[in-house]
C-alpha cells in the first residue's frame, strides 16, 4: 500500500505516492495562475486549486496502483495563510487571499491595539502582522462578512472530499486565531476581530486538529476524481514548512532544514514551545504532542529569482546557472514582497547597491543569491541570542540542486548546507498519512545523497563579515524611504485628482 503526500502550494500543486519504503510509486505537478491587481491584493482562484488538486491525486494513484501499489491514505502540505470565504454547501464564494496580500495589515494593526502589545504573539505564537488569514478575513468585503465560513486550502479540500471541516494545528496556528497551547481557537483573539469584524466567529472555522490524525474518508462521489477507493483515509497534515521539516530529515537538536522555494525558510524543532520569542517576528507552532517548530525565513526566496530572471527575459536556470566565480562588489536586499522574520515589515522594499558600469548579469545574480545567505546569518544570529539553537542544516528544494548557488547561499551565511533534495514537502505530508494509519513513517525521510555539503570559504571570511554588516547598514540606511514609496498614488486616484 502506498500514500499520497499532497503539497499544495503557491506556485503550484504536487502528489507524490510513496510506497511504506520510501520509494516514488507516481507523481504528478501543475502549476498555479498567482493574481495581483497592483494594489496589494495576491489571490489564486480557489476553483483553479481545486481543480488541479484532484488532477494531480488521481494521476498519482493511478501510477501508483499500475505499480501494484494502490493509494491507502492521503496527507497534505500546505501553503500558510492563504484563506477563502464559502458558501452555505462549502463552494468558494471569492479568490483565495494568499500570504503575500496585503488587505489585511489595518485589521492587524486594530487587533494589536486592542490586545496590547505581545499578547497576540504570546496566544498564537506568530509574530502580528496582516498576512495571517484572519486579518484577511476581517479586510473581506460583504462576500466575505456574508460567508457561512473559512477555510485555508487543506481543510477546503479535505472537507469537499470526505465532508469534515478539520484544520490541522500547524494550519491553524497560520490563521492568527488559535491558541497555540490549547490547540483552541483563541475567544480573546476572536473577541478583538469580532470588534471591528462581527462576521468572525468560531462557528465559522473548522475544527482543530493534530498532524496524523485522521480527519476521514474519501466519499463515494469524490472517489472518482482523485482516483481513490471509497473509504481511503484522509490525514490531516501541516503547514509547508513542517511538512519540509519532516520530510529533509529534521529533528530537535539534531538537524534543522531551510526549504528553499517561493519564500525561503528555516525551520527548528524542538520538543516544547520555545518562549521569550515574542518581540522577534519568530513564529512557533505544535505539529503534534511531540513536535513544534520555529519558523523564520524571507518574504520573496524563488520569486527574487524569479523576479530578476523575467526582467532579463531568461529562464531561472539560465540565470542563475552561470553565477560569478567570485563575491560580487555589490549588495542585494531581497524585500521584493516586504521584508522577511526579524522586521517582518510589510513596507521594506527591494534595493541594490553598488551598481556600476561594469556590472554583469552573473555578478548580480550571484548578489541575488547571496542575499538569502546573509538574510539566514541574522535569523540563526538571533534565534541563538534567544535560546533557539539551530542544529546541523539540511536544505531541501529545487534550488539546493544548484551546486554553485548553494555554496555562495553557505558562503554567505557563514554555516554549512547540505543538500537532500526535492519533494520534502510531500513527503513529510505523506509521512503523516502513514502515520494516521500506523504505519512507519521512517523510510520516507530524505538522507543526504552524493552531493556534497557547501560550507564558507577561508578565503572570504573578511569580505563576507564585512558584507554581513554592509547588509544590516543598508537596511537601516534605507528602511526611512519605505513609507514614501509605499504611498504613491494609484492609478484610479490619479484620476480623481484631474
Amino acid at each position: 500500500m502506498s500514500v499520497i503526500g499532497l503539497d499544495l502550494g503557491t506556485s503550484g500543486v504536487r502528489a507524490v505516492a510513496f510506497s511504506a519504503g520510501g520509494d516514488v510509486r507516481g507523481a504528478a505537478s501543475a502549476v498555479l495562475t498567482l493574481r495581483r491587481d497592483g494594489t496589494g491584493r495576491v489571490e489564486l482562484e480557489a476553483e483553479e486549486i481545486i481543480t488541479v488538486a484532484e488532477d494531480v491525486v488521481r494521476r498519482a494513484s493511478q501510477q501508483a496502483a499500475e505499480s501494484g501499489d494502490p493509494v491507502g491514505a492521503v496527507g497534505f502540505s500546505v501553503l500558510g495563510e492563504a484563506v477563502v470565504p464559502i458558501d452555505g454547501s462549502g463552494a468558494p464564494s471569492a479568490p483565495v487571499a494568499v500570504s503575500m496580500d496585503t488587505r489585511g495589515t489595518a485589521a492587524a494593526a486594530a487587533v494589536g491595539a486592542l490586545l496590547g502589545d505581545g499578547r497576540f504573539t504570546e496566544i498564537t505564537g506568530q509574530p502580528l502582522h496582516g498576512m495571517f488569514s484572519l486579518f484577511k478575513i476581517m479586510a473581506g468585503d460583504g462576500v466575505w462578512a456574508n460567508a457561512a465560513g473559512y477555510r485555508c486550502i487543506g481543510d477546503l479540500l479535505a472537507e469537499r472530499w470526505s465532508g469534515v471541516a478539520a484544520i490541522d494545528l500547524g494550519q491553524a496556528a497560520r490563521t492568527g486565531m488559535l491558541d497555540v497551547d490549547s490547540g483552541e481557537w483563541s475567544a480573546e483573539i476572536l473577541a478583538a476581530a469580532a470588534a471591528s469584524a462581527p462576521w468572525v466567529r468560531a462557528e465559522r472555522l473548522p475544527a482543530p486538529v493534530a498532524s496524523g490524525s485522521v480527519i476521514g474518508v474519501v466519499r463515494e462521489e469524490a472517489a472518482g476524481a482523485l482516483g481513490v477507493a471509497p473509504g481511503t483515509p484522509l490525514v490531516a497534515g501541516t503547514h509547508d514548512q513542517a511538512a519540509a521539516f519532516l520530510g529533509a530529515g529534521g529533528e530537535p537538536g539534531v538537524r534543522s532544514v531551510i526549504a528553499l522555494g517561493s519564500s525561503d525558510c528555516l525551520t527548528v524543532g524542538s520538543r516544547v514551545r520555545p518562549h521569550g520569542l515574542g518581540a522577534t517576528g519568530f513564529a512557533s507552532y505544535r505539529v503534534d504532542e511531540e513536535l513544534w517548530v520555529t519558523l523564520a525565513g524571507t518574504a520573496a526566496g524563488g520569486w527574487a529569482l524569479e523576479w530578476l530572471a523575467g526582467l532579463l527575459d531568461r529562464e531561472v536556470a539560465d540565470v542563475f546557472g552561470a553565477l560569478a566565480d567570485l563575491p560580487p562588489a555589490l549588495l542585494v536586499l531581497p524585500y521584493l514582497a516586504g521584508s522577511g522574520t526579524l522586521d517582518n515589515d510589510p513596507s521594506a522594499r527591494g534595493t541594490i547597491h553598488g551598481l556600476t558600469l561594469d556590472t554583469t548579469v552573473p555578478e548580480l545574480a550571484r548578489a541575488v543569491v547571496e542575499a538569502a545567505g546573509f538574510e539566514f546569518h541574522k535569523i540563526i544570529a538571533a534565534l541563538s541570542a534567544h535560546g533557539v539553537e539551530v542544529s546541523a542544516l539540511h536544505v531541501t528544494g529545487v534550488g539546493a540542486e544548484n551546486a554553485d548557488a548553494l555554496a555562495a547561499r553557505a558562503a554567505a551565511a557563514g554555516a554549512s548546507l547540505t543538500p537532500v533534495g526535492r519533494d520534502a514537502s510531500c513527503r513529510g505530508a505523506a509521512m503523516l498519512a502513514l502515520r494516521g494509519i500506523d504505519g512507519d513513517p521512517a523510510a520516507l525521510r530524505l538522507e543526504p545523497g552524493d552531493a556534497a555539503t557547501a560550507g564558507a570559504a577561508d578565503a572570504d571570511d573578511d569580505w563576507y563579515a564585512g558584507q554581513r554588516a554592509a547588509y544590516v547598514a543598508l537596511y537601516e540606511a534605507t528602511r526611512s524611504l519605505n513609507p514614501h514609496l509605499t504611498s504613491r498614488p494609484q492609478p484610479h486616484q490619479k484620476e480623481n485628482m484631474t
